[in-house]
């Protein structure tokens, strides 16, 4: 029997109640979906290490495979979103791995987004100190800097 008619069942035997019944397939998804979210979870811990410990090289080898996880997650909610208030994901924890992953993506972007901040911070200090340190002008013999730039007055050739 193919997943509709797997589905038609299910719903046949809980028409009265309302509740959606998962199918072995959904429940295959629901048990997937909730090992996903351990692993970002597990993930977004080493990369909020990192970042504390200042291992940036590390912060940016975990963001592919970050991107990646959240892709698949991203993919699969649509599957399992009818059963979040079904027995199925109260066996799995998902109400309280979802809280914990919302908790967890809450921390990243906060220190990520601090992180970005004392990189632009750094970036503008080195601009002011370039252009304290650069001529930004032409500056005369006694050190004053000149009103009008000087070049090399070019001669016209007219001999033919």
């Amino acid at each position: 029997m193919f997943r509709f008619g797997k589905r038609q069942t299910a719903l046949a035997a809980t028409a009265s109640s309302g509740a959606v019944l998962p199918t072995a397939e959904d429940m295959g998804n629901i048990k997937a979906y909730t090992q996903k979210i351990q692993e970002v979870l597990t993930l977004l811990s080493q990369e909020i290490s990192a970042i504390k410990a200042g291992e940036l090289d590390q912060v940016t080898a975990l963001f592919e495979q970050k991107t990646a996880l959240f892709k698949w997650l991203e993919l699969r909610t649509p599957l399992i979103e009818p059963f979040l208030n079904n027995e199925a994901a109260k066996q799995h924890r998902m109400d309280d791995l979802l809280k914990e992953l919302r908790d967890r993506i809450e921390e990243d972007t906060l220190l990520l987004s601090r992180m970005a901040s004392a990189a632009k911070a750094i970036v503008r200090e080195m601009e002011k100190a370039n252009e304290r340190r650069g001529l930004d002008g032409l500056y005369g013999q006694s050190g004053k800097l000149s009103d009008t730039p000087k070049t090399k007055k070019k001669g016209v050739d007219t001999a033919l």
